[in-house]
């Protein structure tokens, strides 16, 4: 069986929140240090989410994932299906962090929902927003 990338998750994720009403979309949005691999925002729920695509360092993506939550309601992590039974899901859950598991067919299924961030800071989330008014149309075009 062929390794994925994680280019490859991007795709389907990005679809998969285009559906659930995230209209507006970027990917590898610059946050301090960070790029947040993909950012969404919902104007019908007035909610942004960040999604932190990894293949097997779901460690990593839960440091990351804990950094977005100062810029975004809802923070998620999405890992393939082979990798998704690693992840420590009672860490992520006392933080409020999703889980999301990317089929081989890209199918995405909720492992985890996330609960709000009660760290989010309205000055980052008005920044990414108007960024992503700036691209806008551009991830619609692809999902």
């Amino acid at each position: 069986m062929r390794r994925r990338s994680e280019s490859e998750l991007t795709l389907p994720v990005a679809r998969y929140f285009h559906r659930k009403g995230y209209r507006w979309q970027t990917t590898e949005l610059q946050f301090y240090e960070y790029n947040i691999d993909i950012y969404g925002f919902s104007r019908t729920a007035n909610l942004t989410v960040s999604i932190e695509l990894k293949i097997k360092n779901w460690r990593r993506a839960f440091q990351q994932a804990l950094v977005y939550q100062l810029c975004s309601d809802l923070v998620l992590m999405a890992l393939p299906q082979e990798t998704v039974h690693r992840v420590d899901r009672n860490l992520l859950e006392a933080e409020g962090i999703g889980l999301l598991s990317v089929h081989r067919n890209n199918r995405c299924q909720v492992i985890l929902r996330p609960r709000p961030s009660p760290i989010v800071c309205e000055n980052y989330k008005r920044r990414n927003i108007r960024i992503l008014k700036q691209v806008k149309g551009s991830a619609d075009d692809r999902c």
